[in-house]
């Protein structure tokens, strides 16, 4: 569930240090928007070494979402007005979240950790989290059959607000790891780039 674990991340690297998860979940709900390069890897047990991947994400609230990669090929994993969609160079797919519970259950996953939303991640995970000195850290793990049967926890490390590094661990051993990098979290979206920056790679 690759996609699953690049798309949980917001920060303002501005903001004071939260001294609890509702002090850090408000700060999330002040975030105007998101923008952050991100490296991943890929740890399968079949695999000697990891699958590498770099791109970009894009946030703009309430519920717009982009994950572009750009290494080692160019695609993009879309979510806009409850339509989520998949595009590379060989074409494009997408599906209604409406008619599909199981991945309405994930995309809400992540948009309610985004949108600071305490009572819809209380409904889907056990939340442990705990200050770290300058940081904190954070593991969530389901409690909901259909991501339990697929996620086995997340964790996340981070200062202030700002992810810095996330673990998502699936059933049956295979894992992934994100580090994210220059994170703006004060970024405005204009009403021209919001159709030019979220939107597929052409074929």
């Amino acid at each position: 569930m690759r996609m699953f674990a690049l798309l949980l991340l917001a920060g303002l690297p501005t903001a004071p240090i939260a001294d609890s998860l509702d002090a850090l979940l408000a700060q999330f709900r002040a975030v105007p928007g998101l923008e952050a390069r991100f490296r991943e890897e890929k740890h399968l047990r079949l695999l000697a070494s990891p699958l590498i991947s770099e791109g970009v994400i894009r946030f703009a609230p309430p519920q717009r979402f982009l994950r572009q990669t750009t290494t080692p090929i160019v695609s993009a994993v879309l979510i806009d007005r409850g339509q989520l969609s998949f595009g590379d160079a060989h074409g494009s797919e997408s599906l209604s979240l409406s008619a599909n519970p199981v991945a309405r259950l994930f995309v809400d996953s992540f948009l309610k950790l985004l949108e600071g939303d305490r009572a819809s991640l209380d409904a889907i995970y056990e939340i442990n989290w705990k200050p770290t000195g300058t940081g904190w850290s954070l593991m969530l793990k389901p409690k909901v059959k259909q991501v339990a049967q697929v996620i086995e926890r997340l964790e996340m490390v981070g200062k202030g607000v700002v992810l810095e590094r996330m673990r998502v661990v699936e059933v049956g051993g295979d894992e992934t790891v994100t580090v994210f990098t220059d994170v703006n979290a004060t970024r405005r979206f204009s009403s021209e780039e919001l159709p030019r920056l979220f939107r597929l790679p052409a074929p």
